[in-house]
């Protein structure tokens, strides 16, 4: 009953919108995002019948997109290694999957690195029961 609840989340300034698959283009949603949804900074706080948030702050989405071009950097650098993973986890399809990591931290690196990181960021909310 006194438990608090922290989320971390990644999240867009104002919009809350659901990765679809509706297409050949829909790749990253059909394949990393399966059935989820981006939601907006103040999604969680209009669902808090039972909830009341104590604390928020936002950390800026460069510091997402440093991380996602770290990983990418990582990716390459470990290339050999990590490419017998990729075989063994996806058979036929590692160099496709190979591509598909590496395109998903660019469009990371970008999509969080927009605006200045102000558009796409990570937020952190503490709620409490009411």
């Amino acid at each position: 009953p006194e438990g608090k609840l922290f989320v971390h989340i990644f999240c867009h300034r104002q919009a809350t919108y659901l990765f679809e698959d509706r297409g050949p283009s829909d790749w990253m949603a059909r394949h990393f995002f399966t059935g989820g949804m981006m939601p907006s900074r103040q999604l969680l706080t209009e669902f808090s019948e039972d909830l009341v948030q104590e604390f928020s702050t936002d950390w800026n989405g460069v510091h997402y997109q440093k991380t996602a071009n770290a990983w990418l950097a990582m990716m390459d650098a470990k290339g050999d290694s990590l490419r017998e993973l990729f075989r063994v986890t996806y058979g036929n399809q590692a160099d496709v999957w190979w591509q598909r990591w590496r395109i998903f931290f660019m469009a990371r690196a970008e999509l969080f690195g927009y605006a200045n990181g102000s558009e796409w960021f990570v937020t952190h909310q503490r709620f409490r029961r009411r």
